[in-house]
This record gives structure tokens, sequence and C-alpha cells, in this order.
């Protein structure tokens, strides 16, 4: 009887503990903060040279890319009614796509495709502090300093899950890529 009283004890305690437990985490995220998505053309004015060779890459295409006849004929084959409009596919095309409203300022689009902040964060928090690397970094900026990083960034994409996924090599496809750091930072 003692061991029966004891394990309902146990058991009452828990399922007093986890809301608790469970409304500290939500509370916890709830103050963590939100930085908004500012989208390219946030980022064009200050880093030009950057949004140059996004401008010129495939990444800049990857949400009209779905509108193509060929990506109509995968996305039918794939069960897909509208490619632009499935989370299968904007996860790898679209910035962001999974983001709430409330998180995108007025410039950032959709149609844009693979934008800065799918590398870096949102821009939301760190760009008035760009020029401190440290402040910048604490309000979100991303840096990929190694090749593992940037490795396991492009393979969520760049992947056999893809359909039209071809043989990928993430440290020749980032050549391609790559962009000028501003001074202050190819130093910190």
């Amino acid at each position: 009887m003692a061991r029966i009283l004891l394990v309902l004890g146990v058991v009452v305690a828990l399922c007093a503990l986890f809301p608790v437990v469970l409304f500290s985490q939500q509370a916890e995220k709830a103050k963590a903060p939100q930085f908004k998505y500012v989208g390219a053309a946030g980022c064009k004015p200050c880093h030009l040279p950057a949004y140059k060779i996004w401008s010129a890459s495939p990444h800049a295409t990857a949400f009209t890319v779905l509108a193509t006849p060929e990506a109509k004929k995968i996305a039918t084959a794939k069960g897909i009614a509208d490619a632009q409009k499935s989370d299968k596919c904007l996860k790898c095309h679209v910035t962001a796509f999974d983001v709430k409203a409330d998180l995108k300022e007025a410039k950032f689009l959709a149609s844009d495709g693979v934008v800065c902040e799918t590398c870096h964060g949102p821009g939301g928090g760190y760009k008035l502090v760009m020029r401190d690397l440290a402040k910048a970094k604490e309000k979100a900026l991303v840096v990929h300093r190694t090749d593992e990083g940037k490795i396991a960034l492009c393979t969520k994409c760049h992947n056999p899950e893809s359909p039209t996924a071809k043989k990928f090599d993430a440290k020749t496809a980032w050549a391609k890529i790559v962009h000028p750091l501003p001074k202050k930072a190819a130093k910190s």
C-alpha cells in the first residue's frame, strides 16, 4: 500500500510540475528577441558588392524558378499543385518561408528567393550595429568561418532530397557566392 501511495505521489507531483516547466520554457521563448527579416532590399544599401554577387546567382531566382515549365512538371510528378505555394519546395527556395509575417519587414519579398539572411540570420537585429561584429553577432548575425559550417548550411537544401539534386561540392559552390567582408569584420 505504501508503494502505491508513493507512486501516486510521484505521479501527482510530476503532473503538477509539468505545466510549470512547460510555461517557463514558453516564457523564455517569449523573452528571446525575435528579429525581423529585412530582405535583399534591406541589405543592398550597405552591402552592394555582396548584393551584386547574390543577384547574379541562382539563389536570387530560386523562387521564380518554381514557376518554370520544368518545375511545374516536377511538382506534378510529386503531387504538388503549385510549387510556389508548397512548403516542400519553399523550404529551400525562399528565405524564412515559414516565419510569421510580423517578423518580416515590408521590404522583405518571398519572390527574392534565397537571400542574405538564409546564411546570415534575420537582419533586423544587427543591421544597425554591423560596424561592430561582436554586437552584430549578439543580435543574430551569423558568420560562417569553417568549412564544416558552410557545408552544413549548404547541404540543408543541396542534398538528395531535392528532386533536381545533382552532385554537389559545397566548397566549389561556396567559392561562387563568397563576397567581400567589411575590413573590420575580416579582422574579427
